[in-house]
């Protein structure tokens, strides 16, 4: 059964320096074409799936109108029933308005709010156009029309940005009414404004000094990390990201959108005006030994690792006869460890995943 359904809305009023997604700047026009095409591609969904979450990412959903805003809310209606449990819908805070969040609240139940830092001067310097203010506006006046779900997006490693800026950051995050983190380091993506710029991000030894104090400070402050980059109040993990992490099924619609059906993955063109006028996908269909890499790959980086009963049901396997070889060089080093039924990584070593991944590669 497919849990999850992924809706992409390309557009940004404005294009921050560090952004590889797929984005173009908001035009009114484009933007009605573009719902258009998304109604037809929503229509065609199996109407049976019982979506457990659904989530609308960009882009900037909240760089549409009052209007289209409604419009997109009608479309998602009928995908919205009893077992839907997480509606989440990224916004930043400077197109994010008190009528917008009226619009939105009978549908939507969860944000989340791209911040990446308190500090002004250094958000101009990723050219963002919101200020802190406007970060506390936002989450409260989500508040009052009801939206109590809230997550907020931080970096570490920006232009000109300080151990004490962070510090600084993690004093305000203490007295947020928030329940969810996602706290990434800032990587330096082809094609973006950094990358061109030959930004230098921060040095492997001093990221992980970063991301360990940023653990434990968010730790103090009652939000448990459950995956590399995110952290939870008990019971706000984010359903729909999980479903990515346990390599769950989910359909995705909207340009530049993947979706993940049994052994194909389903993705859109990046073009955005290409889908408007025509709905062009690319299926690929994944061998079971891909399927088996990909799910140990989106696993491990959960703090609770990878279910091993729920990977030998799923494949017809015997995970740890499979792997034998990579889990005793691991297992010896410490870098991962046997627990019940999940193998799962330490504290620092999910901070480098990639180089614990290449021993399980076929």
């Amino acid at each position: 059964m497919t849990k999850g359904l992924y809706i992409h809305i390309p557009f940004c009023d404005n294009i921050c320096s560090y952004c590889d997604f797929c984005k173009v700047y908001y035009n009114q026009e484009l933007v009605e074409k573009y719902l258009e095409m998304l109604k037809k591609e929503l229509q065609e969904l199996d109407q049976r799936n019982c979506y457990e979450s659904i989530y609308i990412g960009g882009g900037t959903p909240s760089s549409l109108s009052c209007e289209q805003l409604r419009t997109l809310m009608e479309m998602i209606k009928p995908f919205v029933n009893d077992h839907t449990k997480e509606i989440t819908m990224e916004v930043n805070p400077e197109s994010m308005t008190m009528e917008k969040l009226v619009i939105i609240q009978n549908v939507v139940n969860r944000l989340s709010i791209g911040v990446q830092t308190f500090h002004d001067s250094l958000l101009k310097g990723i050219e963002r156009l919101h200020t802190k203010e406007q970060v506390f506006g936002l989450i409260t006046n989500a508040q009052i029309v009801g939206i109590q779900n809230i997550s907020i997006d931080l970096m570490y490693g920006l232009p000109n940005q300080t151990f004490d800026n962070i510090k600084e950051d993690l004093v305000i995050v203490a007295n947020l009414a928030i329940q969810h983190i996602s706290y990434y380091s800032l990587i330096l993506e082809d094609h973006t404004v950094l990358k061109n710029k030959n930004y230098v991000p921060l040095e492997e030894l001093q990221d992980i000094e970063y991301n360990l104090y940023i653990d434990q400070e968010l730790e103090n402050l009652g939000f448990s990390k459950y995956e590399i980059s995110n952290y939870a109040r008990k019971g706000f993990e984010s359903k729909h990201n999980s479903l990515y992490w346990k390599y769950e099924d989910y359909d995705g619609v909207g340009c530049g959108a993947v979706g993940k059906i049994d052994n194909q993955c389903i993705t859109h063109t990046k073009n955005v005006f290409q889908y408007c006028k025509e709905n062009v996908l690319n299926i690929d269909v994944n061998s079971n030994e891909d399927m088996m890499f990909e799910h140990i790959m989106m696993s491990l980086r959960l703090v609770r690792g990878l279910d091993i009963k729920e990977f030998n049901q799923r494949y017809g396997v015997d995970f740890l006869q499979i792997y034998q070889k990579a889990l005793d060089k691991h297992l010896s080093l410490g870098t991962l460890t046997l627990k019940e039924a999940f193998i799962c990584c330490n504290k620092e070593s999910i901070l480098y995943l990639n180089s614990i991944l290449i021993d399980f590669m076929g």
